[in-house]
């Protein structure tokens, strides 16, 4: 072997990145290797059509840990994000709309027009899901322990949690255990009684999901919202200057200031193990690269059913990868549009953009509507009426699209991996469609103002970014999935069967979505197995 490095890393998306980042300032010699030609994985920004840059995969920020900006200085690479206000905007087929800011008052004032009891139970509510959102960032942010017992390295883990959950209120406690296993509906419904506000929690809830309003789980992604924020703020979205790419370009550019290689258009083809131990990697095109230790930033199906030889793993760690739960049923698609779209529930002022153009545009009349999109997913089909989530990045960054014009993302539920009748290629155009003509029930202009389309289907995120079954969050955000549980019990720690080998991505603890702690995590795993490093500590 040519060449030699402490550690590879498989796979450039932003929780590589990070671990890259860390193993670097650690004094490690890191080597990245990304398949495609750009760094980013899922975060990214690509130029779809003249003058326009799209978030094509991941599309809004708010969970990406600020402890990771200020160790890298990512703001002085161009990282930058513009609060989302209000946070979300949702019209509804009768002329009302939500207008959700993320301010306890304000948004008691959008629901006493659907309901004054919701209006009134709003704060009890919040405050109870930032309490259970302390206890869940407390877990994220460290290593989940061995169960039934743990080791005496997971002590401090284990103590920091039961801290934590001391402060919580036996209640509290009860309905920590109902968000992480019930369905989204089943939770809100004692909660709210008003239809419209009842749509906005579930739409939160099955976002990426492979489920619907009431499959065990989805309550769950709730706390999304109540983990992250922007400049402070709990449940607001932020829009990254540049599009979701500048994160990873930011953080490329520090990892790239630490000394790490970073390869595009480089395919790992095997991840190489020798006995029990990993010894490095080879390329597709055969040249291999020996390491002290490897970092998976793939997801768990691909890592160990893929990359690694079949013979290499337990017989059991096998199976239970084998039974990993990977589908998705999300599709990003992107819209030029040559002006703003015109809501009927409000109307665009003298062509200028409102509050309605700044958040998060939720397109969804009733939980009903989300069932019933599931009910024929489920079965293999691409739903007749999908709900849709947008975004109109150019509102806020006007370095996205040309000079009056604007590119809508539009995040999209609910259509399989796996369609029981005809292809995904060929149902593209009909997707694009029925999307178009969604959210033309609220903004008739907008099937007008269409100049250009384009679909990532569940096959495409799989083919395109690697995410196995077309999932999201590399896996389903399920409750035998998380935690000490993610990807298999017995491995919730970053390590894997193989001596050396480590799993980075959303496929280990916490999960998915944009914010970088599973990379930071297992960063912290690797920098306790490696002898002869420099001090890399990373605060917990």
């Amino acid at each position: 072997m040519k060449q030699k490095h402490d550690v590879i890393v498989v796979g450039a998306g932003h929780n590589g990145l990070v671990s890259a980042c860390y193993l670097a300032r650690a004094g490690l010699s890191v080597c990245m290797l990304e398949q495609r030609q750009v760094v980013g994985g899922a975060c990214v920004t690509e130029d779809l059509w003249p003058g326009y840059r799209v978030s094509t995969a991941s599309y809004v920020s708010t969970l990406f840990d600020p402890r990771i900006v200020r160790d890298f200085e990512l703001e002085r690479h161009g990282y930058r994000v513009y609060r989302q206000e209000p946070a979300f905007f949702q019209p509804f087929p009768d002329g009302r709309s939500l207008l959700l800011w993320g301010d306890e008052s304000r948004d008691q004032i959008e629901y006493r027009k659907f309901s004054l009891r919701d209006a009134e139970r709003l704060p009890e509510f919040h405050a109870s899901l930032k309490r259970l959102a302390g206890l869940t960032r407390t877990i994220a942010g460290r290593r989940a322990p061995r169960l039934p017992v743990p080791r005496w390295s997971d002590l401090p883990d284990v103590f920091a949690l039961l801290g934590t959950a001391r402060r919580l209120s036996p209640t509290d406690l009860a309905r920590f255990v109902e968000v992480a296993t019930t369905g989204i509906l089943d939770f809100v419904e004692p909660w709210f009684e008003s239809e419209a506000v009842r749509a906005f929690y579930c739409a939160q809830g099955v976002i990426g999901a492979y489920g619907g309003p009431r499959t065990p789980g989805t309550a769950a992604l709730l706390l999304h919202d109540f983990l992250g924020g922007v400049e402070g703020a709990c449940g607001v979205w932020g829009v990254v200057r540049g599009g979701m790419g500048a994160i990873t370009q930011a953080l490329a550019a520090a990892a790239g200031g630490l000394g790490v290689t970073i390869r595009t258009g480089a395919r790992v083809g095997e991840i190489l193990v020798t006995g029990d131990r990993v010894r490095g990697v080879v390329l597709d095109d055969g040249d291999e690269i020996a390491a002290r230790a490897v970092a998976s930033n793939a997801d768990p199906r691909r890592t160990f059913l893929q990359l690694v030889p079949a013979g290499a793993l337990p017989d059991e760690f096998r199976a239970a990868i084998e039974r990993y739960r990977s589908l998705g049923a999300s599709l990003k698609v992107h819209l030029a549009l040559g002006e703003l779209p015109d809501f009927t529930a409000m109307p665009t002022a003298g062509g200028r953009s409102g509050p309605q153009h700044r958040g998060l545009i939720v397109l969804c009349p009733s939980p009903g509507y989300i069932e019933r999109a599931w009910d024929q997913a489920k079965v293999g089909a691409f739903c007749e009426e999908p709900m849709v989530e947008c975004c109109l990045h150019s509102v806020l960054d006007d370095s996205v699209a040309p000079h009056g014009k604007h590119v809508l993302n539009c995040f999209v539920q609910y259509g399989t991996r796996h369609l029981r009748a005809g292809s995904w290629q060929e149902l593209k155009p009909v997707v694009a469609q029925r999307v178009i003509e969604v959210i033309g029930r609220y903004a008739p202009n907008v099937p007008r103002a269409v100049e250009a389309w384009h679909v990532y289907t569940p096959e495409d995120l799989e083919r395109e970014f690697g995410l196995s079954g077309g999932n999201i969050y590399h896996g389903a955000m399920i409750p035998e999935q998380l935690f000490c549980f993610r990807p298999v019990a017995g491995y919730a720690d970053h390590r894997t069967p193989i001596r050396g080998l480590y799993l980075c991505g959303a496929g280990a603890h916490p999960g998915g979505g944009v914010w970088g702690l599973a990379g930071r995590n297992a960063a912290r795993e690797i920098l306790r197995d490696l002898p002869g490093r420099r001090d890399g500590s990373i605060s917990t």
